[in-house]
């Protein structure tokens, strides 16, 4: 079903917040409708909890050669035909298999999504083909290493599929491997199993509603068969730390004997960085040294979405000649490679839709029109511009007319990177000479995605939002009153703050877990109890005052409230026995046994405020025993003490 995805995603966005509002409840009404503001969509825009929605358009990789080619020119095997998943390459895909055919050390750095396993994959397998033909003895003939288990675990799935059938054992290897064949779960097919007999059993499980691992005869599964020497897999899955231990553990090392080594790949290459990285490229060193594989000999390859430099073109070079210890000049560097969308030398721009809203709830039904999209396109298209689309293919057609679209043109321009959407309106309606609604820019880009020549849409629309969970609340007290003044973070407060005047003690809220009280979270320095009476501090004159002091560095914690909330009066008498009134400078957080004219601190000569400090534990410092509203009991849970109190943030 088509949506406008603008709308959607102010719709995530609402129930995003409401899902706040229920996660951290206040049972105080001022506090809470605080909250409720703070947390509405309006106030929220201009908050760090959402930035966007942002507006892009998803290039078009440039295609390149397909498979069958790179047979036809014996840069691939000709099995490859049948095996490959996806026969139809992308430019840089083929870009990246002919440096690797041909020898070099190859990084590929191009976005999420764009078949960068397939880059080396490709030449890896055909390799591979080429050793079963030559009756070769096992070996391993690549070793592909992934910063976590999971992405090794994703790509066992993936071969297990591409290399059924084939002849062409493979296994990862991590700490999860199982040590023996009897350990290993799941059901092993037989040997001589075709591809087709993997898919039967895989469906059959799935279709009996059995998560059941089915095994290729092609998978090395266990450790004790990996070490077998006619058993090593051609193709090993692992991580670098466990790279390093096969090389040092005495039973697994011999897994390299006879070692092909011809190929070595380091996918998500960017993770490697620092300490880590330079052990891995030691790593790199020790493993083509113990194979006797001299750097010509090995082909290694990495793989990343991000290895940029502003300051160093050269960047992505650089790093692949340092970890793999190779020259500089002997990498090939591959990236992406867009087509160019082609757009009409005579645009106009089109006039604004009369009923804009309509029109657009029109456009969507007819892109999801299934079958009937040709005829609710044309009508629509009609409607829209007073002119009828060409007889023939819609799609072209289509295609065709967009082009000339002066609006669209400028909006394509413009979303060359990601542009925030209101941003994008105001130039957009610089651009064309005229105000351009929300609702309009849906229209033409969800036309723009559907027009399409030579099965590739005129445009790809992207919509980004970024939404993120109440990070730390905090209350003020500001200089005029004794109200909390709520705010969702403390780094938001502090960036609202022009002077050094305008500072004020921010204090952390925690709430009950079961009533919702409210509760302030301030540290001090020498702060203590003797019975119930307040202890340690400064002595000036008659009386004592305690200095803020960060937990960091050694503060005591105290828990403060206003007021309490299960209170009918909601006032505390001075003589409750797990309460004591203090007051505090507004500025710089200074707590005073007693009132005074200003702050003995820092000077400052605002009224003190009075809080309430609850008395934790017998001693009085420590953790909340019970909570003063609800008298709700911490917990002890697996050996830590829970109390019954949360702080207000996304955990």
């Amino acid at each position: 079903m088509a949506i406008n995805p603008l709308a959607y995603t102010e719709k995530v966005v609402k129930s995003f917040l409401r899902y706040q509002l229920t996660a951290y409840p206040f049972s105080d009404d001022g506090l809470n409708g605080q909250l409720r503001q703070l947390l509405s969509l309006d106030a929220a825009r201009n908050s760090p909890l959402l930035k966007g929605p942002y507006v892009s358009l998803s290039q078009a990789f440039k295609p390149g050669a397909d498979v069958g080619q790179l047979v036809e020119e014996g840069i691939l095997h000709d099995h490859m035909r049948q095996l490959a998943e996806f026969p139809s390459l992308y430019g840089h895909q083929e870009e990246a298999i002919r440096h690797i055919q041909a020898g070099s050390t190859t990084l590929i750095s191009t976005g999420t999504g764009s078949g960068k396993s397939e880059c080396f994959l490709y030449p890896i397998i055909s390799r591979c083909l080429n050793l079963r033909d030559e009756n070769a003895p096992a070996g391993l003939c690549a070793v592909i290493v992934y910063p976590m288990n999971a992405l090794a675990e994703d790509q066992l799935l993936r071969l297990r599929g591409l290399l059924a059938g084939s002849g062409i054992t493979f296994g990862m290897y991590v700490g999860k491997t199982p040590e023996s064949e009897a350990d290993v779960t799941g059901f092993r097919l037989p040997a001589g199993s075709s591809r087709e007999d993997y898919k039967v059993a895989l469906r059959d499980a799935w279709q009996q509603g059995r998560n059941a691992i089915i095994h290729p005869a092609e998978e090395i599964c266990s450790r004790e068969a990996m070490r077998l020497p006619d058993s090593r897999p051609r193709i090993l899955l692992t991580n670098a730390k466990q790279l390093e231990l096969l090389l040092t553990r005495q039973k697994d090392i011999e897994l390299f004997d006879d070692a092909f080594l011809d190929y070595l790949v380091f996918d998500e290459a960017h993770t490697f960085t620092g300490a880590q990285g330079a052990e891995a490229a030691c790593l790199v060193r020790r493993l083509r040294s113990f194979c006797g594989r001299s750097q010509e000999d090995t082909v290694c390859v990495a793989t990343s979405a991000t290895i940029v430099d502003e300051n160093n073109p050269d960047a992505a070079r650089d790093f692949a000649s340092r970890f793999f210890g190779v020259e500089k000049e002997a990498v090939a560097t591959v990236s992406e490679v867009y087509e160019e969308q082609v757009w009409s030398s005579e645009r106009t721009v089109p006039p604004a839709p009369a009923d804009v809203s309509a029109v657009l709830k029109e456009v969507l039904a007819a892109v999801d029109a299934g079958e009937d999209a040709e005829a609710a396109i044309r009508e629509v298209w009609n409607k829209l511009t007073g002119t009828e689309l060409p007889h023939g293919d819609w799609e072209a057609g289509l295609y065709e007319a967009l082009a000339g679209n002066e609006l669209l043109f400028q909006a394509a321009r413009m979303l060359e990177s990601p542009k925030e959407l209101s941003d994008l309106l105001n130039d957009l309606g610089a651009a064309v000479g005229r105000q351009v609604s929300e609702e309009e820019l849906v229209i033409w880009l969800s036309l723009g995605a559907v027009a399409r020549r030579e099965n590739r849409p005129l445009v790809r629309p992207v919509v980004h939002g970024f939404i993120k969970g109440v990070q730390s609340a905090i209350v003020t007290f500001d200089d005029s009153g004794d109200t909390p003044v709520l705010h969702l973070s403390a780094e938001e407060e502090l960036s609202a703050s022009k002077s050094e005047e305008e500072v004020h003690l921010r204090l952390p809220v925690s709430t009950c877990t079961i009533c919702g009280q409210h509760y302030f979270v301030h540290f001090l320095g020498d702060f203590s109890y003797t019975g119930t009476s307040p202890a340690g501090g400064n002595v000036s004159g008659d009386t004592v005052y305690w200095e803020p002091l960060e937990e960091a560095h050694g503060g005591i914690r105290l828990l403060l409230v206003d007021h309490l909330i299960s209170s009918e009066e909601e006032a505390i008498e001075d003589d409750h026995p797990k309460m004591t009134r203090l007051f505090f400078c507004r500025r710089c957080g200074a707590t005073h046994i007693a009132a005074g004219e200003r702050c003995l601190a820092c000077g400052h000569s605002a009224g003190m405020m009075a809080l309430y400090d609850v008395q934790q534990h017998e001693d009085g410092i420590g953790k909340l025993s019970r909570g003063v509203g609800c008298g709700s009991p911490g917990r002890l849970l697996a050996g830590v003490y829970r109390e019954p109190i949360k702080p207000d943030r996304a955990r």
